[in-house]
């Protein structure tokens, strides 16, 4: 007798398709948002430098949001190719350097316009920090290891702690309007920090536990992350994602473009 065929696939739930919906338009709104700052950015070093790196996170982040990928349990939205867990992962890394290349370049310069060269230099240091937290994340995904994730996901609220304090400096050292702009960078911190430390690390220190500790060597990981990928539209598999997803596509590239108009120079 012949194997029996795989159960059918659960048709998509409406929540799961609403969201997706939502978030895809948000993403072409963010595209929309990308060119209308290029053609009304300051024409300055700082602010060209600052659509580059924002460019390359908005577009990567749109990417992303058409075709949501949840890495470790390899779970897509769209069976494509261009659904690689590790076609993903690698624009991921890209856009997450270049947002880091974005945070320390507003920290160097209002560090500078501050006084404080200490800090204006140290503000570099944010690019190596989050550099290594994607090797952490990369090793996650290739042996399926959530401990990587935690150690990844601290080095970010570590890093934007030091971020924050600088800010957080800067606004009693800056003239009334950069002061305000560096104050609410500081609160910004603050709340990002305090998620990360409190929801992020925590969620995945816990998955880490309850995992089954059968993890996946370099190869055999290499192979899965191109090759192996579970279309599902389950609401159940995409609900505890819709959080940190939304607030990812969503307020983080408005961030990222807001950064292009901060009137350091």
């Amino acid at each position: 007798m012949g194997q029996k065929p795989p159960p059918p696939a659960p048709p998509p739930h409406p929540r799961t398709v609403a969201w997706w919906q939502a978030l895809s338009g948000i993403a072409v709104l963010n595209i929309t948002l990308w060119f209308a700052a290029r053609n009304g950015a300051p024409d300055t070093l700082y602010a060209q430098r600052q659509l580059v790196l924002a460019g390359v996170f908005t577009f990567v982040c749109a990417y992303r949001t058409f075709l949501p990928r949840i890495d470790l349990e390899r779970w897509v939205m769209v069976d494509s190719g261009w659904s690689s867990i590790f076609l993903g992962r690698a624009a991921a890394t890209v856009a997450e350097v270049a947002f880091a290349g974005q945070c320390a370049l507003l920290l160097h310069e209002l560090a500078s316009a501050a006084g404080l060269p200490f800090v204006a230099t140290a503000a570099w240091g944010a690019i190596p920090l989050l550099a290594l937290a994607q090797v952490f994340c990369w090793y996650s995904v290739l042996s399926l290891d959530h401990l990587g994730h935690a150690i990844e996901e601290a080095i970010w609220g570590a890093t934007h702690a030091f971020i924050g304090l600088g800010l957080g400096a800067c606004a009693y050292q800056l003239p009334a309007t950069l002061g305000k702009v560096a104050f609410l960078g500081f609160l910004v911190e603050v709340c990002y920090v305090t998620f990360m430390f409190s929801v992020d690390v925590p969620m995945y220190l816990e998955r880490a536990r309850r995992s089954s500790g059968e993890h996946l060597g370099p190869g055999a990981g290499l192979w899965d992350a191109l090759n192996r990928r579970v279309p599902t539209r389950s609401w159940a598999v995409w609900r505890p994602e819709t959080a940190w997803l939304t607030g990812y596509f969503s307020g983080a590239v408005w961030l990222s473009l807001a950064m292009v108009f901060v009137p350091v120079l």
